[in-house]
This record gives structure tokens, C-alpha cells and sequence, in this order.
């Protein structure tokens, strides 16, 4: 490792349930074979941020280091990496926060260590904190769109447009799947906040329904239809009764355009009681995706995840085809709330507080760290 580089760094890390806080000297993480060293520049929180110190997803998390979305300058490169990734480039990407099988894994540093695939070069337009908004989430839109419900990407769009619908468009992954949704040709319907109808729009969505008032929003998306397949659903927000309402919707499917068990689709973010929205509508086929699946490194949860090979090469691809979608602009960040309670790590911690209470709303909160 360079000598430029010190050896102890400030980084956030569970000491014990719901206790996040800033260890001032820890070890800098050690430079991996296939991974890069970076200086953090920003961060971006994410609600599985808080949610692993609570150990909500299972297991022991203390003495791991919190965080996943990252922009940073590269300091050193492992012997291993293929990517095209250099000491001084301004880079984004996803780390594996609160990681029981790495320790040393997470964003939320002024040093950290980074898995390359994950990650793209900041083109010049692009500001580090907007930057740092994009990587976890659009992982999940790929995992989402195209691992889970085989939709066509921008690449190869759909010839005629097919209808989706995404439950919590303003969620900041909500926005981003609006966009990627588009990009290939779909016609997008989405729940949110009626304040947030016109920004929605302007990102592709056609319709944007209340999710405040269920039966309406149910009775829009009928009328949007008239009559035609949704044979797609996509939940950001995954709870039982988003789920609940995504099936009502794709069983508005009429049977001559969609027969048979499986020929309506239900992805999330969060598990949900699969069976019971199957109960609503029998063709209706329901799963659910894991961002940290996208490392292909074996991992533990509320379970141990063996390492997924296909699903790091899935990840590997996706990335190939968003890092040109970025450089050309096609891809716009969620509204990012900069620096609220603070700057550096020391507001990071303060955001969690704000994202645990539920007071982050139409956008994504990010953190300067350094210059």
C-alpha cells in the first residue's frame, strides 16, 4: 500500500442494535486482489443502511462497517482488477455495507475498499454527491427489470409499448426505474404523492396515481388500461399491502391476454407473503431481489448466501450497458438532499436518524466527505 495512504481511517460501524457510530481511528481497509482502495468523496444513505445495524436482516452485524452508495477518487487498484479503472479517477459505485463476512466492506469511510464491477467513472457534468446517489439503486432497477422480470433494455427495446406498473415511483430507486423503463420502451404507471406527479412525468412516467386513496389509485390504473395487459409489477417499497395492491392491479389483466399461472409478474425489494397476493390472482408469479447478491461473494443475512457467480456476471453486464447510458446523460440522479444535519460522517449519522424516522421523502439524502 502507498505510504500516501494512512493506515487508521474514520469510518461508521455497528457496536451494537440500532448503535451506529464513528470509530475516529480503525484500520484502513486492505487493498483485495479484485478490488480497488478509495478516498471517499460523498456518500449517499439507503434504508438498509440503518436497517442491518437493528439486525432487521438477521444475524450479527456489530463491528461492521456501515454504507453502500459512494463516489471517490481511486488510490491504489488490486493486481486483479480487468476494469479500466486508474489511481486519480473520480469513480462511483456500491459497496456491501454492514457485510458479516468482509468487516471491512462498507462506504461510509474516508478510506474503503470497493468491488470494480459495481462501479462507473464520474463523467464531468455529474457532481460527486449526485453520483454517489446512483449505484445501489440502479443495481436494483437491473436486478429488478431484467434478472427478475425479464424486460427488454434500452438496447433492445420493446417494439410496441407494454405497460408496467412501478409502486413507489418517488422513491429515489422508484425514479431511476422510471427512467431505465422508458429507455426500453415501456409505458410506465406509478404510485406516489400527488405533489410529485409532474417530476415523475417528466422522468416517462404516462400515469401517476395517489397511493393515499387505494381504491382510487386501483380504479385509475383500470381506466389507464382500458382494458389492456399489465402484465409487470414492480415494488420499491415491499410491504404486504403495497403487494397487496400491485396484484389487484395485474389482475386487471383480462384472461385473453394473459393465461396460465406465472404469465403476470411481481418483483420487490423486501420479502412479502407471496402466496397470499397468488390467493388474489392465480396467474400471478412473485419474487424477490437482494442487492447484495450482485457481488457474487458469499454473504450472510438472515441466512448465508452461497456466492452467485451468474448473478456477478449479470451485474458485470448491466454495468457495461449503464455506464454508457450515464456518460451520454440518459440516466438523470434522484433529487439529492445534500448535507442535511451536516457534513462529513458526522452528518451522516444524523440522516440515518432522519431516514429511520421516516422523514426522507421524493429523494435521496447524500453527504460531502471530502473534496
Amino acid at each position: 500500500m502507498s505510504s500516501s495512504i494512512p493506515a487508521t481511517t474514520r469510518a461508521l460501524v455497528v457496536r451494537g442494535k440500532g448503535d451506529i457510530a464513528l470509530d475516529p481511528s480503525i484500520s484502513t481497509p486492505k487493498l483485495r486482489d479484485d478490488y480497488l482502495l478509495v478516498r471517499t468523496t460523498a456518500v449517499a444513505l439507503n434504508p438498509t443502511d440503518w436497517k442491518s445495524s437493528e439486525m432487521m436482516m438477521g444475524g450479527n452485524t456489530v463491528g461492521t462497517r456501515v454504507g453502500c452508495d459512494y463516489a471517490g477518487i481511486v488510490v491504489a487498484v488490486g493486481d486483479k482488477v480487468t476494469q479500466p479503472f486508474k489511481v486519480g479517477d473520480r469513480i462511483a459505485g456500491g459497496a456491501h455495507g454492514s457485510n458479516q463476512a468482509q468487516k471491512e466492506d462498507g462506504a461510509f469511510g474516508e478510506y474503503i475498499a470497493v468491488k470494480p464491477d459495481l462501479a462507473f467513472k464520474i463523467p464531468d457534468f455529474m457532481s460527486n454527491e449526485d453520483a454517489a446517489s446512483l449505484p445501489l439503486g440502479l443495481t436494483t432497477v437491473g436486478q429488478g427489470f431484467f434478472q427478475g422480470l425479464k424486460l427488454n433494455t434500452p438496447e433492445d427495446p420493446v417494439k410496441t409499448p407494454e405497460n408496467i406498473l412501478i409502486y413507489g415511483g418517488a422513491t429515489a430507486t422508484g425514479q431511476l426505474g422510471i427512467q431505465y423503463a422508458k429507455l426500453a420502451g415501456y409505458r410506465v404507471l406509478t404510485t406516489a404523492s400527488a405533489k410529485h406527479t409532474e417530476h415523475l412525468k417528466s422522468l416517462g412516467a404516462s400515469e401517476v396515481m395517489d397511493y393515499h386513496d387505494t381504491e382510487a389509485a386501483l380504479a385509475g390504473i383500470k381506466k389507464a388500461l382500458n382494458g389492456e395487459a399489465l402484465r409487470y409489477a414492480w415494488d420499491t417499497v415491499s410491504s404486504n399491502e403495497t403487494a397487496d395492491f400491485c396484484a389487484k392491479a395485474l389482475a386487471f389483466t383480462p384472461q385473453s391476454a394473459a393465461s396460465g399461472e406465472g404469465s403476470l409478474h411481481y418483483y420487490c425489494l423486501l420479502s412479502v407473503d407471496i402466496e397470499k397476493i397468488k390467493k388474489v390472482d392465480a396467474r400471478i408469479e412473485g419474487n424477490v431481489t437482494l442487492y447484495y447478491t450482485a457481488f457474487g461473494e458469499e454473504f450472510e443475512k438472515w441466512m448465508v448466501f452461497p456466492a452467485n457467480k451468474e448473478h456477478l456476471k449479470f451485474a458485470q453486464k448491466f454495468w457495461e450497458q449503464t455506464r454508457k447510458l450515464i456518460d451520454a446523460g440518459k440516466i438523470k440522479p434522484a433529487q439529492t438532499f445534500a448535507n442535511r444535519g451536516g457534513t462529513g460522517l458526522e452528518g451522516v449519522l444524523e440522516g440515518l436518524k432522519e431516514l429511520k424516522a421516516n422523514k426522507v421523502s421524493g429523494g435521496k439524502l447524500v453527504y460531502t466527505i471530502s473534496q
